[in-house]
């Protein structure tokens, strides 16, 4: 598998998008955001992963996360996500352990992350350390991965 950081106009760019547009389209307008206001140094990364030529998914390392209160915490896991024809075969550990690495290589020691889904994340080695709100009022968990 590799993986690419994808910038504003990258070909595999266009192709995310085009994907996401129909089977996320949820995160298709986050993307596209922050694709257009693309002007942090380190955050946010956009990590494509693709296997002959076929992107699989992707995840995103942000600097905060859309939540009420982030407690300083940082970087946090944005999204992941993997197509739905290539689920079942492991690439979310995969995604989460390339944005594990990706991250300590930087400097950091702990990767958080935002969910609401319970006993997914566990699987990976994030524990739960506290509770909050996403901006729109949402309730959520924050999970740390130490690295």
């Amino acid at each position: 598998m590799q993986f690419e950081i994808i910038t504003k106009n990258s070909k595999l760019t266009t192709v995310l998008l085009n994907i996401l547009q129909t089977e996320w389209p949820e995160a298709y307008g986050w993307l596209t955001d922050v694709i257009d206001d693309w002007s942090l140094i380190d955050f946010p990364q956009i990590v494509v992963a693709t296997e002959n030529e076929k992107i699989i998914g992707y995840y995103s390392l942000v600097a905060k996360e859309l939540v009420k209160d982030n407690h300083g915490y940082t970087p946090w896991l944005g999204t992941l996500f993997v197509r739905e024809k290539f689920r079942g075969k492991h690439y979310s550990h995969v995604l989460i352990e390339d944005a594990c690495q990706r991250v300590k290589k930087m400097g950091y020691k702990n990767l958080y992350l935002a969910t609401e889904h319970i006993g997914l994340y566990e699987k990976f080695r994030f524990e739960e350390i506290g509770l909050g709100l996403y901006l729109w009022g949402e309730p959520t968990k924050f999970y740390r991965r130490t690295i």
